[in-house]
C-alpha cells in the first residue's frame, strides 16, 4: 500500500483532496500538526488508498504500530481492588486527623437585648448607656470674634514656553548619537545600511536586535493556498536562482500542492537541460516555453491552486500581460559576493517590483554582512534561504535574529558567526 502526504491549513480542502485522489475509502494512517515560526500551523495527513485484503507495506505497518503503542502508553493503568482499599484508608486517615468543626458562638450571658428583657418578667432593667460628655460649642451670641481662616500659600508653577525646533534640530539630535552607527559599520554593514538601521530601530537594546527588527519590518509576499500563481527567482548570472527555484518547487510539491517547472531561459546555454535534469531527479513535471505567450498558455492549463515555477534568464523579467495569474518575483542575492560586486549587479533591478529576496550560497561564507547590507538597502524582506548542494533538502526559512546575531558578539558571553545561517 503506497502512502501519500497531504499538507495544508484547511481540513475540509485536505479531505476533499484525499477523497479526490485516493477515493472515498481512503485510509488515514496518521495526522499531526506542523508548527511554523511567524505563521499559522499546518496539518499533515498521511493517507493511503485501499487495496482490498492485501497487506500493508512495511513502512505503513511501522507507522500504525507506533501510533497504537503511543496510545497504549498514554492510557492510565486500570485501578485494582488494592488501589481502591488504599484510597479508602487514606481518606479515613485524613478525616481522623482533621480537627472537629468549631461551634458557632451564641449571645453573651447577661447581655439580653432590650426587646427580650421586656418579655421576661422580673428581668433587671437595662442600665442607661454611658455617653461621653459633649464638647462645649461656643454660642453664636459670643462677643469674641472667630479666628480668621488663612489659606495655605501654594508655589507658583513656572510653565516653560513651547519653542518650535529649528529645521536642522532633528538632524543634529540624530547626529549626536553616532555610536550605534559606528558599531554597525565596524561590524561590516555599509554606511547606508547602518543609517537605515539607526533610523528604523534605534530604540533596540542591542545592535543585533536592531538589525533583526529592521529585517522583520520588511514585508514579504507569498502565494495563498488555492491560488494559481507564477513564481520566479530573478537575479544576475551565477546567483544560484535556478537551484533555489527547484528547491521551492520541491517544498511546494511536498506540501501537497501542484507544482510545475517551466524552462524559459533562452539566453543561457544548457539552462533547459539543467531544469530537465532537476525535474527528472525530483519527479516534478516540467514544460518548455520559448516565448512569453507559451508561459501564459501553460499557466492557463494548470490546475486551480497550482504553483508554476518559471526559470527565467538573467536580469529582470515580467510576466506576460495575457496571463491573469498573479506573479511572485523574488530577487536572488548571492552571499559569497563582495559588496561592490553586489551593488553593481543589483543596480539594473527595480527592487520595488519584487515580493522578497532569497539569500543563496549562504553556506560558503562566514560573513553575511555584505549581503545583509544589500538586503537592507534594497528595502526587501528575506523570504527564503538557499544553501548546500543537495537540492532534495528544500528551501530554508530565514530567521532575521539568527542572521543578525552572526555579525556581532552577544554580551551574554555567547559568540556566533555567519555559519549559523547555514542551519537556519
Amino acid at each position: 500500500m503506497e502512502t501519500k502526504r497531504f499538507i495544508g491549513s484547511d481540513l475540509r480542502r485536505l479531505y476533499d483532496r484525499i477523497r479526490r485522489e485516493l477515493g472515498p475509502d481512503a485510509v488515514v494512517i496518521r495526522t499531526r500538526s506542523l508548527m511554523r515560526e511567524g505563521a499559522a500551523p499546518l496539518t499533515e495527513i498521511l493517507a493511503a488508498a485501499p487495496q482490498g485484503p492485501a497487506a500493508l507495506s512495511l513502512e505503513s505497518q511501522q507507522t500504525v504500530l507506533h501510533s497504537l503503542l503511543a496510545r497504549l502508553e498514554a492510557e492510565p493503568r486500570p485501578l485494582t481492588v488494592g488501589d481502591l482499599e488504599d484510597l479508602a484508608a487514606r481518606d479515613a486517615l485524613e478525616e481522623a486527623a482533621s480537627p472537629p468543626p468549631l461551634a458557632e458562638p451564641g449571645p453573651a450571658p447577661g447581655l439580653d437585648p432590650e426587646w427580650l428583657a421586656e418579655l421576661i418578667p422580673g428581668a433587671p432593667a437595662l442600665e442607661e448607656p454611658r455617653v461621653a460628655p459633649a464638647l462645649q460649642v461656643p454660642s453664636r451670641n459670643s462677643q469674641e470674634a472667630p479666628l480668621p481662616f488663612e489659606w495655605p500659600a501654594r508655589p507658583v508653577l513656572e510653565i516653560p514656553p513651547h519653542v518650535r525646533p529649528a529645521p536642522g534640530e532633528h538632524t543634529r539630535q540624530r547626529e549626536s548619537r553616532p555610536a550605534m552607527i559606528d558599531d554597525l559599520i565596524s561590524a561590516g554593514l555599509s554606511p547606508a545600511a547602518a543609517r537605515i538601521v539607526f533610523e528604523t530601530a534605534s530604540w533596540e537594546t542591542g545592535n543585533h536586535r536592531a538589525v533583526a527588527a529592521t529585517l522583520e519590518q520588511r514585508r514579504v509576499r507569498y502565494p495563498d493556498e488555492g491560488q494559481t500563481a507564477i513564481i520566479t527567482i530573478q537575479g544576475p548570472v551565477g546567483a544560484g536562482k535556478t537551484t533555489a527555484l527547484v528547491r521551492m518547487a520541491l517544498d511546494c510539491l511536498d506540501a501537497g500542492r501542484e507544482a510545475l517547472l517551466v524552462a524559459a531561459d533562452t539566453a543561457h546555454v544548457g539552462a533547459r537541460a539543467q531544469v530537465h535534469a532537476y525535474a527528472e531527479a525530483t519527479g516534478i513535471t516540467v514544460a518548455d516555453a520559448f516565448e512569453p505567450r507559451e508561459v501564459a498558455r501553460i499557466v492557463a492549463r494548470a490546475g486551480r491552486g497550482a504553483c508554476v515555477f518559471v526559470d527565467v534568464p538573467a536580469g529582470q523579467w515580467q510576466a506576460p500581460k495575457s496571463c491573469h495569474a498573479p506573479a511572485f518575483n523574488y530577487l536572488a542575492l548571492p552571499a559569497q559576493w563582495e559588496a561592490r560586486a553586489l551593488e553593481a549587479a543589483l543596480a539594473p533591478f527595480t527592487t520595488a517590483s519584487f515580493a522578497g529576496s532569497v539569500l543563496t550560497f549562504s553556506d560558503l561564507v562566514t560573513d553575511l554582512s555584505p549581503v545583509i547590507s544589500a538586503t537592507i538597502e534594497s528595502r526587501l524582506g528575506i523570504a527564503f534561504l538557499s544553501s548546500g548542494r543537495d537540492v532534495s533538502t528544500g528551501i530554508g526559512i530565514a530567521d532575521p535574529l539568527t542572521l543578525a546575531s552572526g555579525m556581532f558578539t552577544i554580551r551574554t558571553g555567547e559568540t556566533t558567526d555567519g555559519r549559523i545561517a547555514a542551519s537556519a
